[in-house]
């Protein structure tokens, strides 16, 4: 008996923290995230792929892949209508993350480091929830949204250019909780499910000449201009969130976003020739696909007016 009544007591004082803890009236959230952030790139991702089936070549871990980053966000909320928006933007951007990879021939092995071109990753969101219940609107909320993804990767040199570029856009499907622990402390649970895709836009030239024996070579790689790139993925966000002065919260947490990038009618065409052959070739290039990710423990502080 006296454990029913503590279950009770206890019950009884989260409602009453979900019921008082929210305000009907529509508010305005503003705020910025510090996150430290570990950024994965699918080309790195793919020659982990496409190394395994290979006996004798591994791929090591990837670093210099970490950086500091600040998304920001803003999001309306009315419980008395049963909805709120929110959008959110990020991007990050990592130089000359580099990993080893070994050759094994012979019982000997053979290290080679390898550079990755420069990566970079903006995702811009805006979503749209629905409140089902009015009494609890904060506890459970679901709705869809609009993500844009723009994908770069280049590089260059004094020998050689190298661009890779997509613009992409799609649906996603969210969902959010917010789950009282005290009247000021709570726990937040956000998921996103999305798929976007667009237009890939790429282009590889590179020009080599040697004057102590007279040796050349010129190779260049075209897109046909109708691949397209799809990624698939979702994204989670984890914080514990306390608000303070009535308007102001702090929140400790946790993002992780994972996709996986698809070519779709991929056809690039190499050219190459050299000063010895002093003929073209015509090659049919195509590459693998490879997963994305982007992860990392956050700091954020936000104001409500």
């Amino acid at each position: 008996m006296k454990m029913k009544k503590q279950i009770l007591t206890t019950t009884l004082i989260f409602l009453t923290s979900v019921i008082y803890g929210q305000t009907k009236t529509p508010t305005i959230e503003s705020g910025i995230r510090i996150q430290h952030t570990e950024f994965i790139p699918y080309d790195y991702s793919r020659r982990v792929t496409d190394a395994d089936p290979y006996w004798g070549i591994k791929v090591n871990k990837l670093r210099n892949n970490t950086k500091t980053i600040n998304p920001f966000f803003l999001i309306y909320k009315n419980f008395e209508k049963g909805f709120s928006l929110e959008v959110d933007y990020s991007k990050i951007q990592i130089e000359r993350a580099n990993y080893d990879t070994d050759f094994i021939l012979e019982n000997q092995i053979s290290r080679r480091k390898n550079y990755s071109i420069n990566n970079e990753r903006s995702d811009l969101k805006f979503n749209a929830y629905f409140h089902p219940n009015q009494q609890f609107s904060e506890l459970f909320a679901f709705g869809l949204g609009i993500r844009k993804i723009d994908r770069i990767r280049n590089a260059s040199d004094l020998n050689y250019s190298i661009e890779e570029k997509f613009i992409s856009l799609g649906p996603q499907i969210v969902f959010k909780s917010k789950i009282p622990i005290t009247e000021q402390l709570s726990f937040n649970l956000g998921i996103d499910l999305y798929h976007t895709q667009g237009k890939r836009h790429y282009n590889y030239s590179s020009l080599f000449y040697s004057p102590s024996d007279n040796y050349s070579y010129v190779e260049t790689v075209k897109g046909n201009g109708n691949t397209i790139g799809i990624f698939r993925g979702f994204e989670t966000n984890l914080s514990l969130k306390y608000n303070f002065l009535e308007n102001f919260n702090i929140a400790i947490g946790y993002n992780y976003n994972y996709s996986y990038l698809k070519y779709e009618n991929l056809n690039d065409f190499r050219y190459y020739s050299t000063s010895i052959y002093r003929t073209i070739e015509i090659q049919n290039t195509k590459y693998s696909n490879g997963k994305e990710l982007i992860r990392g423990f956050f700091i954020s502080a936000s104001t409500v007016f």
